[in-house]
């Protein structure tokens, strides 16, 4: 599945996962792709944050307008549902569901290293 739009993290979960039904693989290569895991998983997380911030920034902007229907402060739920309809607010969510995509990755991953860990254990 070669597309540019999957991320970086995805294409490389993809690849072990299409090579770990091919061939056997070991406990330190799962090791190995939970640390390239978290490292994709600081890089996402640092973008949330600046996500986070520019979605702030943007409903700070609707809470402080003036709702022009009614020429008072805009209400905190109207200035939300307008700033959960901006650029920002997706930006925010793609982000938010990357970091939480890398953590069950990481999840995944420890567990399969687990089982082989313990297989490898019985069979010694």
């Amino acid at each position: 599945m070669e597309n540019e739009n999957i991320a970086d993290y995805m294409q490389e979960y993809e690849t072990f996962a299409n090579n770990f039904r091919k061939t056997e693989v070991s406990a330190e290569e799962i090791g190995e792709l939970i640390m390239k895991m978290s490292v994709h998983y600081a890089r996402y997380n640092v973008r949330l944050s600046d996500a986070i911030r520019a979605f702030s920034f943007k409903k700070a902007e609707f809470q402080n307008q003036t709702d022009p229907t009614s020429g008072k402060a805009m209400s905190t739920s109207k200035s939300e549902v307008l700033a959960d309809a901006t650029p920002e607010a997706s930006v925010y969510e793609l982000a938010r569901i990357h970091v939480q995509n890398i953590q069950e990755y990481i999840n995944s991953l420890k567990s399969l290293q687990r089982g082989v860990q313990f297989e490898y254990a019985s069979n010694t």
